[in-house]
């Protein structure tokens, strides 16, 4: 299973450093225009819901951290780093870094070491998930001069700063919990009668 896992790895991180990947051969790596009908997200931090999860406490969500390519890295579990296949679907929200082109193989730099780092660890819901490993790329980049970023850190700054992908996306993040609550108010309404 472990050697199945790292020639998968492997494999995409070839595409990656190719610039391409199986079902997007043409994907300009030049630019810093995001394109999610090919998921792809130069420099961004990105989020997708957590069924159940993100069901009940919306603002809750898998995060990853995308490539000056944009090929998104996530700790999608234990000692595995998604390249290339976003857990959970597809990016729902993102948040562009002010990175300069000038800092482009840092940057790419500081997501290879994060994700070596990673590669190491078991997750941990609370602890040491996704989130971690976003906040500890950004500590290797230095980013924003020096400031301390940790899980919470870097959700803030998504949720704070992030945009919906779409209207669409908006909706089918916040739709199944109004679902939920809905019916919990309908269950109270119809148990006072």
């Amino acid at each position: 299973m472990a050697r199945e896992v790292n020639t998968e790895y492997e494999s995409a991180k070839t595409r990656e450093s190719e610039g391409t990947s199986a079902e997007h051969l043409e994907f300009m790596p030049s630019t810093k225009a995001i394109n999610p009908s090919l998921s792809r997200f130069p420099y961004c931090i990105v989020w997708t819901p957590i069924p159940l999860l993100t069901w009940l406490i919306p603002w809750i969500g898998h995060m990853g951290i995308a490539t000056s390519r944009g090929v998104i890295h996530d700790f999608a579990g234990s000692y595995f780093i998604s390249v290339d296949d976003f857990a959970f679907g597809s990016t729902h929200k993102y948040y562009q870094l002010d990175i300069s082109d000038e800092q482009r193989a840092e940057y790419d730099r500081a997501i290879r070491e994060a994700d070596d780092n990673y590669r190491e660890q078991a997750h941990n819901l609370c602890c040491n998930n996704c989130h971690s490993h976003v906040a500890d790329v950004l500590e290797r980049l230095n980013y924003k001069n020096g400031k301390s970023f940790n899980m919470v850190s870097v959700w803030w700054m998504l949720t704070s700063k992030g945009k919906y992908v779409s209207c669409k996306y908006a909706v089918l993040t916040y739709l199944p919990s109004c679902a939920i609550l809905g019916f919990i108010v309908a269950m109270v309404l119809l148990a006072g009668k």
